[in-house]
């Protein structure tokens, strides 16, 4: 299993190696998604980093591609490119990169949205970029239409996981996430959709890396 979830600090070496692509032997999807969002609470600095969106694609069980802003400061433009059982963990800044190999025992990419900072496995690691209404619906999240976000109506679910408060508003016509926030020992963590598309067609391209890259191989 492959969970990523940010690149920020991602640090690669120098090693170059001889590298071969994938086969794409598996089922290959007919379509996939893609998920653009941003941080906006605990509200970032504006113009930092953490301010910048991610963007997601994600195809079946075994695709998935996360781009950042490129963080000029840290000298990192990080990217993830994953195609189970192979990743990479990309820097664009200096064209590096890392090949991970997922030695299982299952070969499925998870994109979780608020990951346990505790190493201990919850229900909530099952909710992820590109399953949000899927996995709220559920698990019997509570609904409401009473709440209107940049002026689109929406309906909002509201689901209780321990100490854990999860909400997530989606656009009432579209029925796509607009928001989505977690409340845990009073810190509040918020992330706002700034678009989601999803029955893309499958783009293989995005599920390798680039070319021209120096590629270590992680131990």
């Amino acid at each position: 299993m492959v969970k990523f979830l940010t690149l920020q600090g991602l640090l690669v070496g120098p090693m170059l190696v001889a590298f071969a692509f994938p086969s794409f032997c598996q089922d290959v999807p007919k379509t996939m998604s893609k998920i653009s969002v941003r941080g906006v609470e605990p509200a970032p600095e504006p113009g930092s980093f953490s301010a910048q969106a991610k963007t997601y694609w994600r195809a079946g069980t075994k695709y998935a591609c996360i781009a950042e802003a490129e963080d000029s400061k840290n000298h990192i433009h990080g990217l993830a490119v994953i195609s189970e059982p192979d990743a990479w963990m990309i820097n664009l800044f200096d064209k590096s990169a890392k090949h991970i190999v997922d030695h299982g025992p299952t070969l499925d990419v998870h994109l979780p949205i608020f990951p346990s900072t505790t190493g201990i496995k919850t229900k909530l690691d099952g909710l992820e970029f590109g399953n949000e209404v899927e996995f709220l619906t559920k698990n019997n999240a509570t609904r409401a239409s009473d709440e209107a976000i940049g002026g689109k109506a929406t309906d909002r679910y509201d689901l209780r996981v321990g100490s854990s408060k999860v909400t997530l508003w989606t656009d009432a016509q579209s029925k796509k996430p607009l928001r989505i926030s977690q409340t845990k020992d009073m810190h509040t963590e918020t992330f706002e959709y700034l678009s989601y598309e999803d029955n893309l067609a499958f783009d293989p391209s995005l599920f390798r890396p680039p070319s021209g890259l120096t590629i270590e191989e992680s131990r």
